[in-house]
């Protein structure tokens, strides 16, 4: 067999390996950075049902299961006492697009004061390489709800 036709056949097999194993692929985690909380109704009063969105500044990549804790603290209008409600909603980051996330929220209809306060606090596992080497991250952002009188 020609030698030429040898070396042409074994480089036209191996020549897209070289290629395709050069290609780069990101394999780097990256946490959210939230820029704010908003809430719908935007003037809600007390005993209203609310939806809260937290934006993302910054998109995540390569994240896995996630914990977003919302906790709401208010004066409880029996008491008088602050109280803090917390509510746990549990995502796959990369499966829902790294959509902002949100909570609703009924408002005791007894909350004598005027403000609400919200936190929120998410914890993430890491589906990709950290140069720290780190498998868990975490990103919080808090705002205040001025109520309607």
């Amino acid at each position: 067999m020609n030698k030429s036709l040898i070396f042409t056949a074994l480089f036209g097999i191996t020549s897209p390996l070289a290629f395709t194993a050069c290609e780069k692929t990101d394999n780097t985690s990256i946490v959210p950075q939230f820029s704010s909380i908003t809430c719908q109704p935007e003037k809600p009063a007390a005993g209203d049902s609310i939806t809260l969105t937290a934006h993302q500044s910054v998109r995540g990549h390569l994240i896995n299961s996630t914990t977003y804790r919302w906790a709401f603290t208010y004066i409880d209008g029996t008491t008088f006492n602050d109280t803090t409600v917390v509510r746990n909603v549990e995502v796959v980051y990369d499966a829902v697009d790294g959509a902002d996330p949100q909570v609703g929220f009924r408002i005791p209809a007894n909350t004598p004061s005027n403000k609400l306060t919200v936190s929120l606090t998410a914890l993430y596992s890491l589906s990709g390489q950290t140069a720290t080497g780190q498998i868990f991250g975490q990103a919080a952002r808090s705002t205040s709800i001025t109520l309607a009188q």
